[in-house]
């Protein structure tokens, strides 16, 4: 059993993270703004898709636009503290640079 911080396994915040990729997905000019973003191209995609700092970046993505975080935690069913917390888990460092430690 994986130890639980920040309130979610490292699992869980994995999957609340693809699930954010597919929520990007759908959206073709939304994607391709992450994508201009983060300096990716739509092949590299399936290389990164796995990486806890890959699927940080996208939930920091969705975090960077209330309104898109809301629409990304309403359609999942989650609470957009949900989203704040997987994107902690996956990328502890980052308390470090918002200063939440």
């Amino acid at each position: 059993m994986q130890k639980k911080q920040f309130g979610l396994t490292l699992e869980e915040a994995e999957t609340i993270g693809i699930k954010a990729l597919g929520f990007l997905s759908n959206d073709p000019d939304l994607l391709g703004r992450f994508l201009a973003l983060s300096g990716l191209d739509p092949s590299s995609l399936r290389d990164v898709a796995s990486e806890p700092s890959f699927l940080a970046a996208i939930l920091d993505f969705l975090l960077s636009d209330d309104s898109l975080v809301l629409a990304f935690a309403s359609n999942m069913t989650l609470a957009p503290e949900d989203v704040v917390t997987a994107k902690l888990r996956l990328d502890p460092m980052s308390m470090a640079t918002t200063g939440a430690l």
